[in-house]
């Protein structure tokens, strides 16, 4: 069982819902909110919207925890930013903000997670 990280960034919640918010999580990662609806298969207007639908929260969850974990380690969202934006060989050298783009948050997250529990990717 992975390890439970406490919100880190509540910022990247709706404050009257408390739902993952796409606006804010595509700000929080410096990339148009087009570019998320397409990673997370859903249509730009939906996501601006209604950044906060029900339907948009279990793709915005992997990416949520992936920046919890982030969070959690480097206790600085422009060191987030870095890591996210360089490139990795667990990725093949891509970038991990790369891997989310492209519709991958799941294998960021367990990247991630395991590192976290000590497991070699």
């Amino acid at each position: 069982m992975p390890t439970v990280f406490a919100t880190m960034l509540p910022q990247l919640h709706d404050p009257a819902t408390g739902r993952l918010d796409a606006q804010r999580i595509a700000a929080y990662l410096g990339v148009p909110l087009s570019q998320l609806a397409r990673a997370l298969g859903k249509r730009y207007q939906t996501l601006h919207k209604t950044p906060g639908a029900p339907s948009v929260q279990d793709g915005l969850r992997p990416i949520k925890v992936s920046l919890d974990i982030l969070a959690s380690v480097f206790h600085d969202d422009a060191a987030v930013r870095v890591w996210l934006n360089s490139p990795h060989p667990d990725l093949g050298l891509r970038t991990p903000l790369q891997v989310i783009l492209e519709g991958h948050a799941g294998a960021v997250e367990t990247m991630l997670a395991n590192a976290s529990e000590g497991i070699p990717s």
